[in-house]
């Protein structure tokens, strides 16, 4: 007999058109846990408690708050353990989680592109947004104005890069495309992390935005069909027997050399302006350059994660990771490397009791308002 949880039912604070609501949202619908989902804009309230003014957030019955997706979907992992979205083999499991990382991070810049620089998606999302969050439709133009300047042109994009952002969609597509062709889910037969991971985007920016859903239904189908696969699955009716499958075949290559020659870069770089207190700085990978990107402090708490997993892989689980990148580029080289500490584990200790609102001054590392960055 299933043991009642206590926690539940849930209260999911999120938008339905939010890149990583949808995450979340995909992920309790798929292990059927209790929620409800309060649609709008109500941050204020989400800040009252938590001291984040960000969005998915969680509230569980006891009035414990839980946000940013990955602990929180690690923290329900544990509450439902049945039927885990980890693979066994420690080395798959840590792929897993890298390719979560680099969805949630990596795919966040194509993602607003393709949301705010074509014209009929930048006013159509425009549009709903401010009627949601002000009952102002007709001010889209500046809502649409204000991201683009914010996670675009004010970070990293010029004229120069513009072309080559917007293709990180069709690089994507082109590798799940592959991936879906053989089997239903990324590593397998079932969900695991990296599909959540890869969902964010995918679902509510790539999927559902004009422009790119056309040519998403238009060039990936199998992609297509995985947003709806994995937005209707119930892990109870896949069953309990998962069949994993490490990474082979030549359409991992691409993605792997992103990995491996711009993303963990990436936020190496990131990490090393943070500690130099840099809020600004230049990076040039093998594939992508942004120049005068933001410094943001919850990717250098990614990358300590990450390399946290890797250390503890053992010496043949280790082997496993690098023989895998080892046509592209090592990795342990990064990963391997002393951490440059975020000091933002306490943070995402959850779930958390309420602040109500007794700590709304709450201040993150190198004196970042909580709030201002961490998003997922």
């Amino acid at each position: 007999m299933k043991q009642k949880d206590p926690n539940a039912p849930y209260q999911l604070h999120g938008v339905n058109i939010s890149y990583f609501t949808g995450k979340l949202e995909a992920y309790l619908r798929y292990k059927d846990i209790p929620h409800e989902l309060n649609d709008g804009y109500d941050l204020g309230r989400v800040f009252f408690h938590t001291g984040i003014k960000k969005m998915p957030a969680i509230e569980t019955a006891r009035g414990q708050w839980l946000y940013d997706t990955t602990p929180t979907i690690r923290w329900f992992e544990t509450v439902y353990p049945d039927i885990s979205i980890t693979p066994k083999s420690k080395a798959l499991s840590f792929i897993s989680l890298l390719l979560e990382d680099y969805g949630d991070e990596w795919l966040w810049r194509p993602a607003m592109w393709w949301r705010w620089m074509p014209p009929v998606s930048r006013r159509a999302l425009g549009t709903r947004i401010m009627r949601g969050a002000l009952g102002a439709p007709a001010l889209w133009w500046y809502f649409a104005q204000r991201q683009s300047r914010e996670w675009l042109w004010g970070d990293g994009m010029s004229k120069t890069n513009s072309d080559s952002i917007r293709d990180m969609y069709f690089e994507e597509l082109e590798f799940l495309e592959s991936v879906f062709a053989k089997q239903p889910f990324i590593l397998g037969s079932h969900p695991s992390a990296a599909d959540f991971g890869y969902f964010a985007s995918m679902f509510r920016h790539f999927g559902n935005d004009p422009d790119p859903a056309e040519i998403m239904r238009a060039r990936a189908p199998h992609t297509y069909a995985w947003l709806a696969r994995l937005w209707d699955t119930k892990a109870h009716d896949l069953g309990t027997t998962q069949k994993w499958v490490f990474p082979k075949g030549r359409h991992w290559t691409p993605l792997l050399d992103r990995i491996a020659n711009d993303y963990l870069p990436y936020l190496q770089a990131n990490a090393e302006a943070f500690r130099d207190g840099k809020k600004r700085f230049d990076f040039v990978g093998k594939n992508h350059t942004f120049r005068r990107t933001k410094t943001t402090f919850y990717r250098v708490w990614c990358l300590e994660v990450l390399q946290r997993h890797f250390r503890a892989l053992n010496a043949r689980e280790r082997a496993r990771v690098d023989a895998l990148f080892a046509p592209v580029g090592k990795i342990s080289k990064i990963l391997s490397t002393r951490p440059i500490s975020a000091d933002m584990d306490d943070l995402y200790d959850l779930p958390k009791p309420s602040l109500k609102g007794s700590h709304i001054t709450l201040t993150s590392p190198r004196g970042w308002r909580l709030g201002a960055q961490p998003r997922n």
